[in-house]
């Protein structure tokens, strides 16, 4: 692990200098500028297009608010960038036969935020990566200055995520039952070889009919279950690292009581139907440096720590390792429509039962 104590926001502070009138004394406040380049790059083998994000931390005597609206500050006008396969060698070396550049792309759909926007510079390649391979990015400046580079492996899912509960495209997750909803909901999962750090989602899924006959688009809330991290990475098949998750069902129910509102009386809302596999469970995995990325760039637990900025780039900062996703959906449990339609948490919302003709509430 490599800790640089350079931040991606050089952030200058404006002193009052107080001398008396007689001083002659000249202080330069300012260092000289230096140009160091950030990169932000999670690899993904489910991918065709990879996209990374390559800028220059930016500096400059404004606030630092200003200064972030300034792409020209954040921006390369020219520079070169490759991805290259790394041959299974034991070395490491590039692979000349398997390598890519990265083609610079504007992008103008950036959401709003602290930088700028919408419009944004990026460097993209198509190519489908093999995830027994090891990768390089490889970054030339071309004005003479160290090559910027960094490694990572790839994540490779064995099979299905989601080992327990079985069952669910049939009988449905089970989340209540006669009582009301369960104490709780065990979950098991396998982690993908070279997986690190697992976030668990639980998304529900619904649409809106109108009195009219019209209906909403889909309406999807996501539930986090919990982050996940192995003490143990995979490195091959024979590596069986598995996680043991609680899901709180009572929490879930009233996740959604939170998040979907009480139809009043007299609304154009004539029912609530939620699909015929209404869950979705979604797992993202990022990989080993990505793990340490994000535990050291959490906030501090302690006003006597100080925590250094951590990056895996070489003669840069930022971060360059791996992620992929999967999902499992899943039908709910007859039980758990019940509750959902009249139970005490997420009762008045006009949820339907669609897996029941003979309940009153059914969807019509």
């Amino acid at each position: 692990m490599r800790l640089n104590f350079t931040s991606s926001l050089v952030i200058v502070s404006a002193f009052t200098l107080l001398f008396s009138a007689s001083c002659k004394n000249d202080v330069e406040i300012f260092a000289p500028q230096s140009d160091v380049t950030l990169v932000y790059g999670l690899l993904n083998a489910d991918d065709s297009i990879h996209q990374i994000k390559i800028n220059r931390v930016f500096q400059g005597e404004q606030a630092v608010d200003q200064l972030a609206k300034d792409p020209s500050l954040s921006e390369y006008e020219n520079l070169k960038a490759m991805l290259y396969e790394l041959n299974n060698d034991g070395f490491g070396n590039y692979d000349t036969t398997n390598q890519w550049t990265l083609t610079e792309k504007t992008i103008t759909n950036k959401d709003s935020g602290f930088f700028y926007y919408p419009n944004q510079k990026i460097y993209e390649l198509q190519a489908k990566l093999d995830d027994t391979k090891d990768y390089a990015i490889w970054i030339d400046k071309l004005d003479g200055s160290k090559i910027v580079e960094g490694k990572t492996e790839l994540i490779r899912p064995d099979g299905d995520i989601l080992i327990k509960p079985f069952g669910l495209s049939f009988l449905g997750l089970s989340l209540a039952d006669d009582n009301g909803p369960l104490d709780k909901v065990l979950l098991e999962m396998k982690m993908p070889i070279n997986g690190k750090v697992m976030e668990v989602f639980l998304d529900f899924s619904w649409k809106d009919e109108y009195h009219d006959g019209t209906t909403s688009g889909l309406n999807t809330i996501q539930y986090k279950v919990g982050t996940y991290v192995v003490s143990k990475i995979p490195i091959d098949a024979n590596d069986n690292i598995q996680i043991t998750a609680e899901l709180n069902p009572t929490s879930f129910y009233e996740f959604i009581a939170a998040k979907v509102p009480v139809v009043p009386d007299g609304s154009n809302i004539k029912q609530r139907v939620p699909e015929d596999e209404p869950l979705n469970f979604r797992f993202v995995i990022g990989g080993n440096e990505f793990n340490t990325y994000l535990e050291v760039a959490s906030p501090s637990t302690s006003i006597l720590e100080t925590k250094p900025e951590y990056t895996n780039v070489e003669n840069g900062v930022g971060i360059f390792s791996c992620r992929t996703f999967q999902n499992k959906i899943s039908k709910m449990s007859k039980k758990s429509i019940v509750y959902l339609v009249d139970g005490e948490i997420t009762a008045g919302r006009k949820f339907c039962n669609y897996s029941n003709s003979t309940d009153p509430n059914y969807c019509f």
